[in-house]
């Protein structure tokens, strides 16, 4: 029950920020062990705004942070942090229902190569407050993928070796959204944002022992906080969590309407 909660964990982080996200990242393998993998990061309007007015301050050399989130250099160094071999398809801005941001579409030759470290593509998709100071580095072992002969076997990584920084809500300048009264604006702020992992077999799935499938997809980490929110309490017990303390983080979670994520350290998937 404990393997997984890495990838929550650091999302306790972005609960610390006063902003409206949603990450979609997407796995397409292929029989041969080839596919794609789809990065889509969004902003609420709101946010969005306040990085275009930001970036705008600094006058001509200033850059605009939402441009940079598809900055074909970003994209690139993206792609050498997921493994050897993975190259960038496109990577485009994009606009959903009035959120902004970017999404990134990479080639793995061989998903054997394939390293995703958990919350790496959330930290690496969100742009830099300008001033901001730089966020610490997680320190976090890959996701792992072993195929052959149609056979994938998913490893997740062991939480022992792994820690997500703490966030200095009082150093960002977030507000404490576990006050008196708080409970509509954090409703308003994030009650819109979604976060999710899955792997798609394009031949179709023979078998698996994978938790959450729905024909040839499988979930490995899901959160909705509109459905989370729904439980105020729930929600409260989410913000108390030690970050540093993902059995604690796993505990805390995984009764959670509007949760659903892998909890076993290893799963198989045979494809048609």
């Amino acid at each position: 029950m404990k393997r997984l909660a890495l990838p929550f964990v650091s999302l306790l982080a972005a609960l610390a920020l006063p902003s409206c996200l949603q990450q979609a990242t997407t796995i397409h393998l292929n029989k041969d062990g080839s596919g794609t993998l789809v990065e889509e990061t969004t902003l609420g309007a709101q946010m969005s705004a306040m990085l275009e007015q930001m970036g705008a301050l600094g006058g001509g050399e200033a850059k605009d942070p939402l441009k940079e989130m598809a900055s074909p250099d970003k994209a690139k160094a993206r792609a050498t942090a997921l493994g050897e071999g993975v190259t960038v398809n496109k990577v485009e801005a994009i606009e959903v229902n009035g959120n902004k941001g970017a999404r990134a579409t990479f080639h793995f030759a061989d998903i054997n190569k394939l390293k995703l470290a958990p919350g790496s593509g959330l930290q690496d998709a969100m742009p830099k407050m300008p001033g901001a100071p730089e966020a610490a580095a997680p320190k976090t072992q890959p996701t792992t993928f072993q195929y052959a002969d149609g056979l994938l076997t998913i490893t997740n990584p062991d939480r022992d070796k792994s820690e997500i920084p703490a966030v200095d809500k009082a150093q960002i300048g977030a507000p404490d959204l576990g006050g008196e009264g708080m409970e509509p604006m954090m409703k308003q702020m994030m009650g819109d944002m979604k976060i999710s992992l899955k792997l798609v077999a394009e031949p179709g799935i023979a078998t698996t022992t994978a938790t959450h499938v729905d024909g040839n997809t499988v979930t490995l980490m899901e959160m909705d906080m509109g459905k989370v929110m729904e439980n105020p309490a729930a929600f409260k017990k989410l913000q108390g969590v030690d970050q540093k303390d993902p059995a604690k983080a796993m505990e805390a979670l995984k009764d959670f309407k509007g949760v659903r994520l892998e909890t076993q350290k290893q799963i198989t998937i045979k494809l048609k």
